[in-house]
């Protein structure tokens, strides 16, 4: 049940979106993504509205995609044309999913779940600790899950969204499998800590950033899409709107 204290943060978000020429006119779909499970049911990906504009922008037809963390961006890829390889931690989030998915797509879907860790005290900036920024995972281990996507040679991939545990781990390991030319998506780039310990990772790559108001929540989010050398076509420039940190961390 909706408390007053989110009706009232709702409403004055709507007004925040109505001040902001560039975001208003979001207003109406970010009213209707409030509504329970509408992201699985409608299979958007969970960025914000300017990222998933750019997105309907680019041709995915037969493109490669892997992405961590499961949801309406497994059934957009889908719905695209693209063949998909998704990884999950939340057992109960992956039955739900997988429930979505059409019969017979061309999608290789895994349950990988955090194991336990080392007791001592980690950084979840450091790519090379595996843990997430969310107290609710405290001592435990992403490992196994991050490395996924080394099962597949280098260069494999047309496009990873990082969207789930442990992102600077799944950054460090994503990178080397973006084809050249192709795009790595880092979703809540506003989180600093995300890329302040990888390095050169990104060098010779162009990053175009989005940010703006995000469905479901009452919150301005930001989007980075990196492209590795040159870039894919139709990708539009970048946007960008009044940033609200967004809660919790991965």
């Amino acid at each position: 049940m909706l408390t007053l204290r989110d009706s009232l943060a709702r409403l004055r978000f709507a007004f925040r979106l109505l001040a902001l020429p560039g975001q208003r006119r979001y207003l109406g779909r970010w009213l209707i993504s409030l509504r329970p499970g509408y992201l699985l049911r409608a299979g958007l990906p969970w960025l914000n509205f300017d990222a998933i504009d750019a997105l309907a922008q680019l041709e995915l037809r037969g493109r490669y995609v892997f992405e961590y963390g499961s949801g309406g961006s497994t059934i957009y890829w889908l719905r695209r044309g693209a063949r998909v390889v998704s990884i999950e931690h939340d057992p109960a989030w992956y039955e739900r999913v997988r429930a979505a998915i059409p019969p017979g797509a061309p999608l290789d879907y895994r349950l990988v779940p955090p194991e336990p860790a080392l007791p001592e005290p980690a950084d979840s900036a450091d790519p090379a600790a595996y843990r997430s920024g969310d107290p609710a995972f405290a001592g435990q281990s992403f490992a196994r899950y991050a490395a996924q996507i080394d099962t597949f040679p280098e260069a494999s991939f047309d496009l990873v969204l990082v969207d789930g545990r442990a992102r600077p781990s799944c950054l460090a390991h994503a990178a080397p499998r973006v084809r050249p030319g192709g795009m790595l998506i880092l979703d809540n780039s506003d989180r600093a800590y995300y890329t302040a310990r990888l390095g050169p990772l990104f060098n010779g790559w162009t990053a175009t950033v989005y940010a703006g108001a995000t469905p479901g929540a009452p919150v301005f989010t930001e989007t980075t899409f990196y492209i590795r050398g040159d870039a894919m076509t139709g990708l539009p420039p970048e946007a960008t709107a009044e940033r609200t940190s967004t809660p919790s961390g991965c």
